[in-house]
């Protein structure tokens, strides 16, 4: 499952090309000498930029990237790489993926992890070669690589808890990016596991975040395999067994509240735009006897995409039987590489883009969830649809029983699901409708 914030995936997903970049960036100014000081003043200067720039949107982070990438390569160029000593090569692995040089990075961490004789320089090391690792291409070579070095965390003294927990959270992360919910609960479990040995004076600053990832990201795998009731017991238990972190509570509502919904009635999907549907359409219930694969979506979205072939082969599989695909989407007031349209043309962009994926099924087209001003407060329009159905990420896929009942939710769409899913819809297809 990969879980999208949509803030984040719009950023992170409009094409960065076509841009005007800035002129080279400056070199460091008091020229570091070692690798753990010129990795400071690159993160420096775009820690920097950042603030400078803001609010960032796509165009100013591009510039801020690439400046970023030549500040380091500048630095690097001053180094003699060849003779750091073994406590300065993770550093040095890590200012090369800084810079763009990800080979170097990898067989430099190599290096560091052969090198290191103490405890906890190696297990920084480990840590840090699973985040170098797990940034290249997707294979099951180089998830196969991950594992081993989560082996290496895990046979460092006991006492290196904060350290295990780090790794297998790294390493849960691009799991959770990938939608491989069998790493997902793998390393989901054991974070959870390790969080029983700290007490909560240990539940600090960047942990405390890793440890709350950890239950949402089990929560949300276990609720996609039908285990909606573990999932709902993982989130329960959470607040307790955080002891020391703060708002676990409160962090946790939404997430909480969305797979309370399972066994329930679906809501109605309402838009004022649809494709594929008759005309006049500004509603769909959920009843009618069938069963439905209620699906929120978007253009930019590349996990969405994804999905669409298992989505497609699915209906056509079950459609005969009784099987209806519902998406639902929104004005974004973009397109690729095309900026500030106008509700229609979205409309026209959007007509031609399903059908290329093979999407020929009802979408709702709602409005843009614009920032308005609401007594003295810039506040964001609510869309009913993600609120009915506590969308927090996307593709989040809803399947919905005869009688209209919410029977499953999935946040992200892996082909390793395409048996599981085909077996369900199956089984709702042959119960009794209203």
């Amino acid at each position: 499952m990969r879980r999208r914030s949509m803030i984040v995936a719009v950023i992170g997903l409009i094409g960065l090309v076509g841009l005007n970049l800035s002129a080279q960036a400056p070199a460091p100014a008091d020229q570091p000498t070692t690798p753990s000081a010129c990795l400071k003043a690159t993160r420096d200067f775009q820690a920097s930029a950042m603030k400078a720039a803001a609010p960032v949107n796509a165009e100013k982070y591009a510039v801020i990237q690439k400046d970023k990438l030549e500040f380091a390569r500048a630095c690097l160029a001053k180094l003699a790489v060849d003779g750091v000593p073994a406590q300065e090569l993770t550093p040095l692995a890590e200012l090369f993926i800084e810079a763009g040089q990800p080979e170097k990075g990898d067989a430099t961490i190599a290096r560091a992890i052969a090198a290191q004789t103490d405890p906890a320089l190696k297990a920084k090391a480990v840590t840090t070669a699973i985040g170098i690792v797990m940034r290249q291409p997707l294979s099951d070579e180089r998830n196969a690589r991950a594992e081993r070095l989560v082996v290496e965390l895990e046979a460092l003294p006991a006492s290196f808890v904060k350290e295990r927990i780090e790794g297998h959270g790294r390493l849960n992360s691009y799991y959770r990016a990938d939608d491989i919910d069998a790493g997902i609960i793998k390393h989901s479990s054991r974070i959870i596991e390790l969080n029983q040995k700290l007490t909560a004076a240990d539940r600090v600053m960047p942990l405390d975040r890793t440890l709350v990832a950890a239950y949402v990201n089990l929560a949300e795998a276990l609720a996609g395999q039908e285990q909606n009731a573990k999932a709902l017991d993982v989130l329960r238990r959470a607040p307790k067994e955080l002891d020391g972190i703060s708002g676990v509570a409160d962090q946790l509502k939404e997430t909480l509240a969305r797979y309370e919904l399972v066994g329930k009635p679906g809501a109605p999907v309402e838009a004022p735009q649809w494709l594929n549907a008759p005309a006049g359409t500004t509603k769909l219930a959920m009843t009618g006897g069938q069963v439905t694969w209620l699906q929120f979506t978007a253009h930019w979205c590349g996990p969405c995409r994804e999905s669409y072939p298992s989505v497609v082969k699915l209906q056509k599989q079950f459609g005969a039987k009784g099987l209806r695909v519902v998406m639902v989407t929104q004005f974004y007031g973009y397109f690729e590489k095309q900026r500030n349209l106008s509700p229609a043309d979205e409309l026209a962009a959007l007509k031609g883009y399903f059908p290329q994926h093979g999407i020929l099924f009802p979408t709702a087209v709602a409005d843009n969830n614009m920032v308005v001003s609401a007594d003295g407060k810039m506040t964001r329009t609510v869309n009913v649809n993600d609120a009915n159905y506590k969308v927090a990420g996307i593709p989040q896929i809803q399947i919905i029983d005869k009688k209209g009942n919410v029977r499953l939710i999935m946040i992200g769409y892996d082909t390793a699901n395409d048996a599981r899913m085909a077996d369900l819809i199956a089984r709702l297809l042959t119960e009794p409708g209203q």
